[in-house]
């Protein structure tokens, strides 16, 4: 498959996801700019809602009728949309000046996302050969086959008659939003697991979360075109959020769902800021809480943490609305002065807050995610110094973006309006001090939500900083015009033509593509990150389980060995030969053995040898159905340096100690270390 055309099913990817929930956001009422990076958030709720209700009716043939519900979901939104503004107000509510911030996103977010990701990748089937990926990769191929897209059923055995031999007792709950998306793309375009990943990325970082930002940045500046301006220059120019989440884990989840948090959070301000008029809640905005629970609703199925990080977010709004509501009542006691009604709504509104998160923190559905732990690997003083400079966890220092931060930190302690930006900022700069740094109950309270992961912490700063970097260089352009308006005289290009030559020096500062100083290696931040991208994704990696040689051979095991069902160690890189050749796998993921797993499972993993003489295990292998066992690393002793979490050579006896003479298997393929056997 070449770029170009993936380039062209990834823009109609994001009209098909855009465009019907963008709809539905208008028809609840939410403003025409909102609903533009609204739309997604809803369209991921909607596919969530139906993949449950067509899973639990039983619907016949899930993927065609998850798209015609979509197409109809599009169509009675339209529907409303016209009934609701026929003749009475208009559709596009906003002017075209207002929208050029978010024609300037997406124009600057789709070659930037194409250099730095996709360039980066390499061929757009290139994937992450990493441990969570491989339960990515399975979960979506296994949902393509079964055409089965519920968050309540999830898992890589989803296909009928897998059963037989799964190792899992059943599947489960799992926030699996992304997967369903990307298994649609793949099911919808034809195209295998890995390039739907890729183009369901694509479309969050170069569409979904420049939109969220700008509606976001309009939201809190009350439409100042300026910063919006200055928003979509600043928006993907950290490291840390959104690049290194597309290599790390990949926790590809948790990206999407911090891409979808700007929209949310626009909205829900928009919400409370309507509050100012009590009247317009109670008739016109009442149907957009519906919409914001909704869109709650659809960041849970994404990954629930992104709750939490869109809580710290809302903070600011909160304290002002909430806050709002108690010192009017605090003005009607007698003798309460101004200020002390101010400060003391303010710190009652902050003291729910604390203790909404030390109950959410004693919750015992929370303790499996708060208890996990990452280990601390620094000190305060060079944890504080990642912060400022947005190298955070091994990323190339952004001082550029850091210095626009700090001007921007300035900025909004000058304003009112923006101070409590700067105190999210700040709680997150401690948040990741603390990840970085500690170990005990205190990272656990603080970090917990974000399973105490340095990387997901240091893009929720990442995040948080977007709105100060946007003042920040908001500043420095006003700076600009009052110079070149003074000395000029007044006058279009002397008011226009000198800030746009700012913007691109700042644009090509903060996306650079090579280091200034060819001796100072990665200097470049964007340089660092394609060529991370690159390391990662190449086949060619010799970190790699899976090699190329191997995964020409996975080809010549699917010509022979077809849908029959074959035994494997997923350690040795064959665990992504389901999602890869579409091999029929008994082990399809790094994970569940032991805990969970079947009987039948344990024995075959322990006992496969003794099949010609141990009747147990014969008849778990019959009963299985499986007809093969593959074998990646013949004869080699280096299992026990495999760089997976959750291996023990102990447990894998069984299949290891299969050799050409083993009673029981006969060779099929041999080439190198690698071996395919039929099991007599």
């Amino acid at each position: 498959m070449s770029w170009s055309l993936l380039f062209i099913e990834a823009f109609i990817a994001a009209v098909a996801l855009i465009l019907p929930g963008m709809l539905a956001s208008r028809a609840f009422g939410v403003p025409f700019k909102l609903s533009l990076s609204f739309g997604p958030v809803i369209s991921v709720f909607f596919l969530v809602f139906m993949g449950i209700v067509l899973r639990f009716t039983g619907a016949a043939g899930g993927y065609f009728a998850l798209l015609i519900s979509l197409f109809l979901f599009a169509v009675v939104s339209g529907v409303a949309c016209y009934l609701r503004f026929h003749g009475r107000s208009a559709f596009f509510d906003t002017d075209i000046v207002s929208l050029r911030p978010y024609l300037c996103a997406l124009v600057l977010s789709i070659p930037v996302s194409a250099y730095l990701f996709v360039r980066g990748i390499g061929l757009p089937d290139s994937f992450l050969q990493v441990y969570d990926n491989s339960f990515h990769l399975s979960v979506i191929q296994s949902m393509k086959h079964a055409s089965s897209y519920s968050i309540l059923s999830v898992g890589s055995y989803l296909e009928a008659g897998s059963e037989a031999f799964s190792p899992n007792a059943s599947a489960g709950f799992y926030p699996a939003a992304w997967h369903i998306v990307a298994a649609l793309v793949a099911r919808t375009f034809n195209i295998s697991v890995m390039a739907a990943i890729n183009l369901t990325n694509f479309v969050f970082v170069a569409f979904v979360l420049p939109l969220g930002i700008q509606s976001f940045i309009a939201v809190i500046t009350k439409g100042d075109a300026r910063k919006g301006v200055c928003a979509a220059v600043v928006a993907l120019a950290s490291t840390a959020f959104p690049w290194t989440l597309l290599y790390w884990g990949p926790v590809y989840p948790n990206f999407a769902a911090f891409c979808a948090i700007p929209a949310v959070a626009a909205v829900f301000i928009w919400f409370m800021q309507s509050f100012e008029e009590p009247r317009s809640v109670c008739t016109t905005h009442c149907p957009v809480l519906v919409a914001l629970l909704f869109g709650i609703v659809a960041l849970v199925a994404l990954q629930p943490n992104a709750v939490f990080t869109l809580g710290i977010l809302l903070v600011p709004s909160i304290v002002v609305c909430v806050g709002g509501q108690i010192e009017c009542q605090l003005f009607r006691m007698q003798s309460i002065s101004t200020k002390f009604a101010y400060y003391a709504s303010r710190c009652l509104v902050l003291l729910a807050v604390a203790i909404i998160w030390i109950l959410m923190t004693k919750a015992s559905f929370m303790q499996g995610v708060i208890n996990f732990h990452w280990p601390s690997f620094t000190y305060i003083f060079d944890a504080v110094w990642r912060s400022f400079s947005f190298s955070f966890n091994e990323n190339t220092p952004c001082i550029l973006l850091a210095c626009l931060v700090v001007l921007g930190c300035l900025c909004a302690l000058g304003n009112r309006s923006f101070r409590g930006y700067f105190f999210v900022y700040l709680f997150s700069v401690v948040l990741f001090v603390v990840d970085a740094t500690q170990d005990g109950f205190i990272r656990h309270f603080l970090t917990g939500f974000w399973y105490t992961d340095q990387y997901r912490v240091a893009a929720m700063v990442a995040l948080f900083s977007i709105p100060l970097s946007t003042l920040g260089l908001d500043f420095i352009l006003g700076k600009v015009q009052n110079a070149f308006s003074a000395s000029d005289g007044a006058g279009r290009s002397s008011k226009y033509l000198p800030q746009a030559f700012c913007v691109v020096l700042i644009v090509c500062g903060l996306f650079w593509p090579e280091s200034v100083n060819p001796a100072v290696n990665n200097y470049s931040p964007v340089g660092f990150t394609k060529s991370v991208f690159n390391y990662m994704y190449s086949i060619n990696d010799i970190d790699n389980n899976l090699t190329s040689d191997e995964l020409a051979f996975l080809g010549e095991v699917k010509q022979i060995a077809g849908a029959e069902l074959i035994i494997n160690n997923p350690f040795d890189g064959s665990v992504y030969g389901y999602a890869l050749n579409d091999l029929n796998l008994m082990y399809r993921k790094f994970s569940s053995f032991g805990k969970g797993e079947t009987i039948a499972s344990k024995q075959i993993r322990h006992g496969l040898d003794r099949i010609s003489y141990d009747s147990v295990i014969a008849r778990d292998v019959k009963q299985a159905g499986a007809k093969y066992l593959l074998v990646l690393d013949y004869d080699e002793n280096g299992r026990d340096g495999v760089d997976m979490p959750g291996y023990h050579k102990s447990g894998w006896t069984g299949i290891d100690s299969i050799d050409d003479s083993t009673p029981g298997f006969s060779l099929v393929l041999s080439e190198k270390d690698m071996r395919l056997y039929s099991i007599e």
